[in-house]
């Protein structure tokens, strides 16, 4: 439970820039849908974790109609969630978030009709530190890198480098270096 409390502290962090007391921490769950549906998933992840996969599909439910997200419970997503703007999320099971990722509205990580890579994944890796523009579609078994900027209205559907600014549509990437 350690390990909970310190996640929720980062992602607490991420939204308010305040220490997490209770009252913070409550305050931040009426007031941003991005917070309250991230409490959602970690308490869906925890029990799905525990083979209850009753409450877990509750807690994803309760997301889904309290602030029209839908990230499942499978997927696993590191400390220092952001999600900056309100609807229309659809994080597929079996995705992987790094730390300290933002992500904005109308994001979808979309699978890949059960085809496979090397490691038998059929879903994402987002590496840490990565900031997803509205309305872009990360498509099959792919790794976006560390510190990388997504544009929005993008679509990818093949792996990105880090430290990048990348957008483009169907496997067309323009990628530029971010400043120093």
């Amino acid at each position: 439970m350690a390990v909970f409390n310190e996640t929720l502290r980062k992602d607490l962090i991420r939204y308010t820039n305040r220490k997490a007391t209770r009252w913070n921490i409550l305050r931040t769950f009426f007031a941003k849908a991005g917070f309250r549906a991230l409490i959602l998933y970690r308490f869906g992840h925890y029990f799905y974790g525990k083979k209850l996969g009753f409450l877990a599909s509750l807690c994803q439910r309760s997301m889904h109609h309290l602030c029209s997200y839908h990230i499942h419970p499978a997927t696993t997503i590191g400390a220092g969630f952001l999600i900056a703007n309100v609807g229309g999320i659809v994080v597929g099971s079996g995705t992987t978030i790094g730390n300290n990722c933002d992500i904005r509205q109308n994001v979808t990580f979309g699978g890949n009709f059960n085809k496979m890579n090397e490691e038998g994944s059929t879903q994402h890796l987002l590496e840490d530190n990565v900031r997803i523009g509205a309305g872009a579609f990360i498509l099959g078994f792919i790794t976006i890198g560390t510190k990388l900027i997504i544009g929005a209205n993008s679509v990818f559907t093949r792996d990105v480098s880090a430290g990048k600014i990348a957008f483009g549509m169907n496997k067309l990437v323009e990628s530029y270096n971010l400043p120093k």
